[in-house]
């Protein structure tokens, strides 16, 4: 349903199977506890089937924290 997206904080690639609206009412009406946690959020969205993660595309650098990387030697 459009473009690349990555979980901001974990880098997890993701798929969108509903528009955002519908993804941002579900995670209204889930119960607080769930909400404190993305992690959590992630994992209800999916079983949901609001949308579906891609394991194979997972990003772990953040651009805006580049600057500051160490490169492997």
């Amino acid at each position: 349903m459009g473009d690349d997206l990555y979980i901001k904080y974990g880098g997890m690639h993701f798929l969108k199977n509903a528009k955002a609206e519908e993804i941002n009412r579900f995670v209204r009406e889930l119960p607080r506890e769930d909400r404190e946690s993305l992690a959590m959020v992630v994992r209800r969205l999916e079983e949901a089937g609001l949308i579906s993660l891609d394991g194979d595309k997972t990003v772990t650098i953040d651009d805006e924290m580049q600057q500051w990387q160490e490169p492997n030697v």
